[in-house]
């Protein structure tokens, strides 16, 4: 994508999720769908704005069960996980020397949570709205959180950062880790009762 000013907040933001589609598909050239200037870098925070009304969507659905539900942590999450990401990765990046790409990964990384994140959450409705407690409901899931969550986001980083297939892999193990234990620090301390009927169900999991 070119550096275009000229255009609307809109347009470039369909334009970038055309590029973050384009590292869905796996496209070896999906970087040049992506404003990678540092105006870009600042305008890819408007991914958190994609991701808002999505997330409100899930909210709702989930409200309906009747079980403690992270609302304030989520909600804080949704809101600052891609900031907090993005300033870890800074120093990650440097501390790896391989920070040459970071604003470029920046990018990429934002506008792809961004897809994907809907994808996901609006698969997810739909499945469980066609088939409640299904066992290829879970399975199905399953595969896309594996397909968006660990192969695509391992292709961005091998991209954008332009590293090699193996580092990459380190580089989403500790971006997962980080996340993960963000999401949980947050509903600890905001939504405890929601953390601690989470913590229950797992520990109650049938061996």
């Amino acid at each position: 994508m070119t550096d275009d000013n000229q255009i609307s907040l809109p347009t470039y933001i369909q334009r970038s999720l055309l590029g973050a589609w384009k590292l869905v598909q796996v496209n070896p050239k999906a970087m040049d769908y992506l404003d990678i200037s540092s105006d870009g870098f600042w305008k890819s925070f408007w991914a958190i704005a994609v991701m808002i009304p999505v997330f409100i969507l899930k909210g709702i659905n989930d409200s309906k069960s009747g079980l403690p539900q992270p609302i304030v942590s989520e909600s804080l999450y949704v809101l600052t996980a891609l900031p907090m990401t993005a300033l870890v990765m800074y120093y990650f990046t440097r501390f790896m020397k391989i920070s040459e790409n970071y604003v470029p990964m920046v990018i990429a990384y934002n506008w792809l949570n961004a897809l994907t994140v809907n994808i996901i959450i609006i698969a997810g409705l739909i499945l469980n709205l066609i088939a409640p407690e299904s066992q290829v409901s879970g399975i199905i899931q399953l595969m896309l959180g594996f397909y968006f969550g660990l192969y695509v986001v391992w292709f961005m980083f091998k991209t954008s950062l332009v590293i090699s297939g193996m580092l990459a892999i380190g580089v989403v193990i500790f971006e997962n880790l980080l996340n993960s234990t963000y999401q949980v620090i947050l509903m600890k301390i905001l939504d405890p009762e929601a953390f601690d009927f989470m913590f229950a169900a797992v520990n109650n999991q049938p061996s």
